[in-house]
């Protein structure tokens, strides 16, 4: 019998397996509900870029609390096999010489991340115990990201609001081939890590935005643009 703490009910070992089972399928139903709720119109400039921000901080806090977790549920080597190399493997480097340059750059890598989170997701259907809070915590993570995507996809509107903005190709680092266990957890390890360092640099490229954007936006309006 495992106990939830946080919300204080009880699940049998097995009803938790079914549960985690289905987990996946959730953090999908969650992520299309905030396709469809999401939207950039009548929004507050200042507000929502701040809420941004928050939201970005608190999934890097979050990332780095799951990196953790995972790790040390795979065992001593866990440290290594972060460190491993591996193709097909986001970059978590922001590069770009504007500051519009630099968030579009931060909203594409974090829409690359987006797929292979989803295959560590998978895996952990294999590699997770019942009594393990890795799945929980990377659906989570998995919603969050996905809602900073949407939420920096407003701001880039702000910050060019003439100029497409621009997207990764379909899965450009590919998702890699089937794996053994000892793959998939070094794969896992790796995500987690690189997106917890591409979520640093999104917070310091927001906190560089402040309220440029918004007083932007409303010089714009007084033009009548």
């Amino acid at each position: 019998m495992i106990c939830h703490v946080w919300n204080m009910f009880c699940l049998s070992q097995g009803s938790l397996v079914k549960i985690r089972k289905i987990f996946p399928i959730l953090v999908l139903f969650a992520i299309e509900l905030i396709q469809q709720s999401e939207s950039c119109k009548n929004e507050n400039c200042s507000p929502f870029l701040r809420h941004t921000r928050k939201l970005t901080k608190l999934t890097n806090k979050k990332t780095a609390e799951l990196l953790e977790i995972y790790k040390a549920s795979q065992g001593d080597s866990s440290d290594l096999m972060c460190d491993m190399q591996m193709d097909n493997v986001p970059e978590w480097t922001v590069t770009g010489q504007t500051r519009a340059e630099r968030i579009s750059c931060v909203y594409m890598l974090l829409k690359e991340f987006l797929p292979h989170l989803k295959t560590v997701m998978e895996q952990q259907k294999d590699l997770d115990p019942p009594a393990n809070p890795v799945t929980e915590s990377l659906g989570r993570v998995i919603i969050h990201v996905h809602h900073i995507v949407l939420r920096l996809n407003c701001l880039l509107q702000t910050l060019q609001p003439n100029i497409p903005i621009p997207e990764p190709a379909d899965r450009p680092t590919g998702i890699p081939p089937a794996q053994n266990i000892f793959q998939q957890k070094a794969y896992g390890c790796i995500i987690l890590s690189r997106l917890q360092q591409l979520l640093s640099q999104a917070v310091i490229e927001q906190k560089s935005l402040k309220g440029k954007v918004c007083r932007r936006t409303n010089k714009l309006f007084k033009n009548g643009l």
